[in-house]
């Protein structure tokens, strides 16, 4: 539901000020029931969601993930025959193949996105909720390393990108899946699960209450405007002239400090670390003796005529489709900061949290090298190995998901630099 401006929080003593982290607009945050979400009445973003049962269900739902991810590193993930020869592989596999074939850096990659940070998402989760009821160190540390690592876990992206590699071995190869892969997908229905149930502003407030400096705040104004910054992680208002948050202690800023030159910087760094990702080998292919190597390009290319249409469209909008879109976007969202608030769309506001979430889905092509590179391993009669590609292609999509971080949307509804110096003139 849309939130209502009041003249003055006064008039209602049980509702709670908050700050939009995308517009900046001062609101009232009443009390909601559960089931209810509220919005941002300026750029309709979500604001708060209470959650049934807030503090058992999330508890049972990451138990239950990490239960999933002992029994998915517990048994045999993936069988693969090929003409008498049959593989097994293991989950921990996709990261120690590439170890033990002297690719440290990606091995690293793959294991904290799919198990290291995950794992540590689900504990961080139950040891906060158990917090609740007991006194526990370290709460309010342990919620900024989980919200910090939130978007590097990638369990989504990984099934997604082992489908693709299914796809790409059925028509050379006979696949089992083992009773991992099923516990796999369990636990990945229970981590996406778990975050849904969190709720982020109702989290923090029972670690620690939220200081208020609300005293002559009105609702319906910037909080720029009345001296007020929202912490980035715990929401807090915080007042301008103090550096840190007095909950989590983050340093807390009015605006990212230099956010449009070092999203600028991290784009062109991308722009041109993506010219490379596209020309140099993506992977290479051994089969008895004679090596095939393949672009990001030619591997679609080569799955469009082999028939594998669904896949080829996935791996094109992944790797080609939404990076190329991405930067271009990001471009865009600097360029309207630029403008006068009279000329700017208003669209950079929904549009700046649909790029910044579908960004990390560009890993997929990286993971699904990754699994066959563990996969595909029958010595002398064919294997699979990284090419340069890969580890270029895993830099765009991090540098990129850095750009979109550095990128403050509070921007987009601030005066431009040139209106700011007119109204100082003033």
């Amino acid at each position: 539901m849309p939130l209502q401006s009041a003249a003055n929080p006064s008039e209602n003593s049980t509702a709670e000020l908050v700050l939009c982290r995308y517009c900046d607009l001062l609101q009232e945050l009443p009390p909601l029931a559960d089931g209810q979400e509220a919005d941002c009445q300026r750029c309709g973003h979500e604001l708060d969601a209470r959650q049934k049962e807030s503090a058992l269900r999330p508890i049972l739902y990451a138990l239950s993930a990490l239960f999933m991810l002992l029994l998915t590193n517990l048994f045999p993930f993936i069988g693969m025959d090929a003409a008498g020869n049959s593989r097994e592989m293991d989950f921990l596999d996709t990261s120690a193949v590439l170890l033990d074939e002297d690719y440290p850096w990606l091995a690293l990659l793959v294991w904290l996105f799919i198990q290291a940070i995950p794992a540590f998402c689900m504990t961080a989760i139950i040891y906060l909720k158990l917090g609740m009821f007991y006194r526990l160190p370290a709460l309010v540390q342990v919620a900024r390393m989980l919200y910090t690592l939130k978007p590097w876990s990638m369990v989504d992206i990984f099934l997604i990108g082992l489908i693709v590699s299914f796809v790409k071995l059925l028509t050379h190869f006979e696949i089992s899946l083992g009773m991992s892969f099923w516990a796999f997908c369990l636990f990945c229905v229970l981590h996406l699960r778990t975050f849904q149930v969190i709720d982020r502003h109702e989290l923090w407030s029972r670690i620690a209450p939220a200081p208020q400096p609300v005293a002559g705040k009105i609702a319906g104004q910037t909080g720029l405007s009345q001296g007020l910054k929202v912490c980035s992680c715990c929401t807090a208002l915080v007042p301008i002239e103090q550096k840190q948050c007095s909950r989590c202690k983050t340093r807390v800023h009015q605006r990212i400090p230099n956010s449009i030159q070092k999203t600028v910087a991290l784009l062109i760094t991308a722009s041109i670390l993506y010219i490379p990702a596209n020309t140099l080998v993506m992977m290479e292919t051994v089969s008895l003796g004679e090596s095939i190597y393949s672009t990001i390009v030619s591997g679609i290319i080569l799955m469009w005529l082999e028939g594998s249409y669904p896949v080829a469209i996935v791996v094109l909008l992944a790797s080609v489709v939404i990076p190329i879109a991405k930067i271009v976007v990001m471009f865009w969202l600097t360029y309207l900061t630029t403008l006068p608030l009279s000329e700017r769309s208003k669209h950079g506001t929904w549009v700046y949290p649909v790029v910044d979430w579908i960004g990390r889905w560009s890993m997929v092509d990286v993971l699904v090298v990754a699994i066959l590179a563990a996969l595909v391993r029958f010595d002398a009669m064919v294997g699979v190995y990284p090419g340069a590609a890969t580890f270029v292609f895993a830099a765009v999509v991090i540098i990129t998901m850095f750009a979109a971080m550095s990128f403050d949307p509070r921007l987009l509804w601030d005066p431009s630099p040139e209106e700011q110096l007119e109204q100082q003139r003033e």
